[in-house]
Formats: C-alpha cells, sequence, structure tokens
C-alpha cells in the first residue's frame, strides 16, 4: 500500500453507492475545542486538562447527551484537587459556539456538487443534541440530507457499531452501497466492519478524487 493511500484511508471496493453519509465536526465544519478557551486559558493548561483530565472521555458524556448539569457535577466530585479543570470544562461548554472556526475548506462545494447530481446524502455526527441545533445552521446544506443521526439525541456515539446500524435501519440502507465519509480512523474502522464503504476524511480534494472515482460526481470539465 503506498503511502498515499494510507493518507486516505482504505480505498472503497468497486460498485455502485447510492448514499454518502458524512461526519460534521472537521469534515463539513472544524471543530477546534481550545478555541473555546482561548484568551481564557494558556496553552499549557489546556493541554494538560486534555490530556491528564481526560478531557475527550467527559466530552463523549456529553455527546452521549447526558445533561451538562450532571456532567459537570461529576467531573468536580471525580477531581476534587483540581477545580481548575471543572472550571476549564464549563467554560468549555459555556463558550462551545467559539470552538467551531469555520467551514472545511472545499466541502461547501462538494456538497453542492452532490447535491446538483442527486446523489442522496445523510448525517452521522457525535454532537450534543442542544448545541448541534445552532451548528446545523451553520452548514446550509444540511437542511437538504435526507436524514441525519445525532449521537445525543440517540445516546449512542460513534464507533459503537449501535449507531451505524441505527443509521442504516432507520433509513433502509444496505451498508454495501452506503459510503460513509469521516475523519477519525477509528470510526471508519467500525463502519468497515459492518460493511459500510468508507473514506477518512483528509481533505476537500481526495474526498474529490473518491466521490468522481465512484461515478458520483463527474470529472471537472465534463459536465
Amino acid at each position: 500500500m503506498t503511502a498515499s493511500s494510507l493518507a486516505a484511508g482504505t480505498p472503497s471496493p468497486p460498485g455502485s453507492v447510492s448514499a454518502v453519509v458524512l461526519d460534521y465536526g472537521n469534515v463539513l465544519y472544524a471543530w477546534e475545542p481550545m478555541a473555546a478557551v482561548a484568551g481564557y486559558v494558556s496553552v499549557e493548561a489546556w493541554e494538560e486538562f486534555v490530556a491528564d483530565g481526560d478531557f475527550l472521555a467527559w466530552n463523549e458524556r456529553l455527546d452521549l447527551g447526558e445533561p451538562c448539569e450532571r456532567v459537570l457535577a461529576d467531573y468536580a466530585r471525580a477531581h476534587p484537587d483540581r477545580p481548575d479543570w471543572a472550571g476549564i470544562l464549563s467554560l468549555y461548554r459555556e463558550r462551545f459556539a467559539a470552538s467551531l472556526t469555520g467551514p472545511v475548506p472545499g466541502m461547501e462545494s462538494v456538497l453542492d456538487d452532490l447535491l446538483e447530481a442527486g446523489v442522496v446524502l445523510y448525517g452521522l455526527t457525535n454532537f450534543d443534541a442542544g448545541p448541534f441545533e445552532s451548528a446545523r445552521l451553520l452548514v446550509p446544506q444540511l437542511e437538504r440530507f435526507a436524514g441525519i443521526v445525532v449521537s445525543g439525541r440517540e445516546h449512542l456515539v460513534k464507533p459503537d457499531t449501535a449507531v451505524f446500524t441505527l443509521l442504516l435501519e432507520r433509513y433502509g440502507l444496505r451498508a454495501a452501497s452506503t459510503l460513509f465519509v469521516d475523519d477519525s480512523p477509528v470510526n471508519i474502522r467500525a463502519a468497515g466492519r459492518l460493511g459500510l464503504r468508507t473514506h477518512r476524511f483528509t481533505g476537500a480534494g481526495r474526498l474529490r478524487a473518491e466521490l468522481i472515482a465512484l461515478g458520483l460526481l463527474p470529472t471537472p470539465g465534463q459536465r
């Protein structure tokens, strides 16, 4: 396997694709957690909080739809000697909107072209249900998706295979003809084990090349 194919993830096998499922964070819109606390928390303090305060595990509880107040209270009890960490988590949640730092370059045109081509699109995102209602407005094309599964509504998160099964069953999708696009290698592997076609997102250009190879988008200049 070449270095370029490793960077893109496992190539999709030949055959037709009837639906494309896209992650939200860092595929459609950039998510940079530290941006929420920039100017309030130093880089060093944030990095310590993430590494030693286990930020991602606690953030997953929010993505699972647990009430924010409960998560914050549990965090404070789990780290009684680090009230500063509890404060960082609370501030992150309070200023969450600032962690969404802008559209992923090139993805607006990819979405527009897929929709113009009549490709059926779905979303599958690990996201707290409340903040997602505001975040979805940042990507207007989401209103034209055939469906979106949000972890906080379902109390299931990727890479749990149950959330992929829910997506397939709810929308009547066949795994073998569904392309799943995500930036996380762990999520990609989980989807692949269920038989979904996969593309590990590293940029809009590489995704567009994959979509052209699958016949979902035309070669530029050959419309």
